[in-house]
């Protein structure tokens, strides 16, 4: 996977999203995007049942 600027997105970072379904899954084929207000999010489908996702991401919480 590759964030809108081209850069590997970090493999521990998972794109999770709430789906129709009713289920927080892990998205697939989950792709960075970069939102109009500059925020950035992933976008893919719901593995279970294949309904289109977009999830914002959050930034890393500090310990």
């Amino acid at each position: 996977m590759t964030d809108a600027a081209g850069n590997p997105a970090q493999s521990d970072e998972k794109a999770m999203g709430w789906c129709v379904c009713g289920q927080k899954v892990e998205i697939a084929d989950a792709q960075a995007v970069v939102l109009a207000n500059g925020k950035d999010g992933w976008q893919g489908y719901c593995p279970e049942c294949g309904s289109p996702l977009f999830a914002i991401r959050r930034k890393a919480r500090r310990a």
